[in-house]
């Protein structure tokens, strides 16, 4: 399989081509509930990641929720 390069929170990353959200994120080992995933300004569902594929170029940003006061 070949690399792509994309931007993950304003940081040049190279993935495997055809990678889905979900592989990535798992990839990566983003764990918690409490996170948000927006690719190219749109903020994907969750229900999407496992069909939404990153394409070269692609911007996405992961970004955490954390309680507290």
């Amino acid at each position: 399989m070949s690399k792509i390069t994309i931007t993950v929170n304003g940081n040049q990353v190279e993935i495997e081509e055809n990678s889905t959200i979900n592989d990535f994120i798992n990839e990566r080992k983003v764990t918690g509930k409490m996170f948000a995933v927006e690719k190219n300004l749109e903020i994907i569902n969750k229900d999407r990641y496992s069909t939404e594929i990153i394409k070269q170029g692609d911007n996405i940003e992961i970004v955490g929720f954390f309680g507290g006061g």
